[in-house]
């Protein structure tokens, strides 16, 4: 019996370690020599599928969306096994591999301003509002400059400043510290989770987590506050996984001629379309690394935990169940007005790790 080495019956039961061994030696080319498994067609389907595998905790965790797509109610929660979560304190800034989840806002070539709501209990994604009114990134006036040409492969394409060109979102357990001032910017942080731009092939759906690779970094200053823009590519793209492709800022306009200078000009212009002025930058607007992008990732990482340690202190973070999600790290930010609720779930927390519930 030629089944992962069993010698009987008895015997044929695979880990989930062996599953994941098997898998990537059947596709890996040089162990293919027909070509078979390495059908382009037939890898594309299940990329997706092996990147979901590796984290079986993350892939638990379902974006379910609430309301009609229209109207302000509408809501992106998080939910694991019944479950809600934050997208903002509950999900892992990092995976066991290095690559970071990247928690998607708005999916490239839309225009709809989707946010994480920082204010609102347990962070669902919601569409920004301004004056009433549902906001969109805006399709620009009529000038020399409303248009950028950039080359994506070989083929240039003209972009306005509406739909986004690239996956747009944050990274969770990240937050730039309105205290704190930039000594690269010279401003204080936004208030909010880090800004993610993932530049890779596919559109990720709205509430979507993907493991990515940092690339760079863009120090944007947005209304004299510092707004980090941190380039990532996802693991399961192709410019990815390939050996010798994406690693670091020089790669991008490698592979994607002119694409930097497309994203900084977006990023400098959008705004205009409603008659703002223009972002500025730091660094004389040139993009940073790989390992500068990880530093500033690491800073935003280290003020969010002071953040949470000063909830903590003050009653206002509720640590969900420990046998939820597989273990998943979950924070959830509520109001003083739950404080004695979580006194009483800390008194039950033996309970519900047991898997037992709670007494009412």
């Amino acid at each position: 019996m030629d089944f992962f080495k069993a010698t009987s019956k008895s015997t044929a039961c695979i880990t989930f370690d062996m599953f994941m061994r098997w898998w990537s030696e059947l596709h890996d080319s040089s162990a293919d020599p027909d070509q078979y498994y390495s059908n382009e067609r037939y890898r594309q389907r299940f990329k997706v599928l092996h990147s979901r595998l590796k984290d079986p905790k993350l892939a638990q965790i379902t974006a379910v969306k609430e309301g009609d797509v229209t109207s302000r109610r509408f809501r992106v929660w998080f939910e694991c096994d019944g479950t809600r979560l934050s997208p903002w304190h509950d999900i892992p800034l990092r995976n066991a591999d290095g690559s970071y989840n990247f928690v998607c806002e708005i999916p490239k070539w839309t225009r709809k301003k989707y946010e994480i709501a920082t204010g609102e209990a347990m962070n669902p994604i919601k569409q920004d509002v301004k004056n009433g009114v549902l906001r969109e990134y805006k399709w620009p006036r009529v000038s020399c400059r409303a248009v950028t040409w950039y080359h994506f492969g070989n083929e240039p394409k003209a972009v306005g400043w509406g739909d986004m060109l690239f996956n747009y979102g944050a990274f969770p357990q990240t937050w730039e510290d309105p205290k704190h001032v930039s000594e690269d910017t010279g401003c204080p942080g936004d208030n909010d989770p880090v800004d993610v731009i993932e530049l890779g092939s596919r559109q990720r759906p709205v509430g979507s987590i993907t493991a990515v690779k940092i690339l760079g970094v863009i120090a944007m200053i947005d209304d004299d506050e510092t707004d980090w823009k941190v380039l990532t590519i996802a693991l399961d793209d192709d410019k990815a996984q390939n050996p010798g492709n994406m690693h670091d800022l020089g790669d991008v306009d490698a592979h994607f001629p002119g694409m930097t200078a497309a994203l900084t000009d977006w990023l400098r212009m959008y705004k205009t379309a409603e008659g703002k002025k223009e972002n500025k930058f730091g660094f004389g607007g040139k993009p940073q690394g790989a390992a500068f992008a990880r530093k500033i990732v690491d800073e935003t990482h280290e003020s969010w935990r002071k953040l949470m340690a000063a909830a903590d202190e003050k009653g206002k973070v509720k640590k969900a169940p420990a046998d939820r999600c597989a273990q998943v790290l979950c924070r959830s930010w509520v109001g003083p007005h739950l404080a004695a609720q979580i006194r009483t779930f800390e008194a039950n927390k033996t309970l519900w790790e047991s898997g037992k519930k709670p007494p009412n």
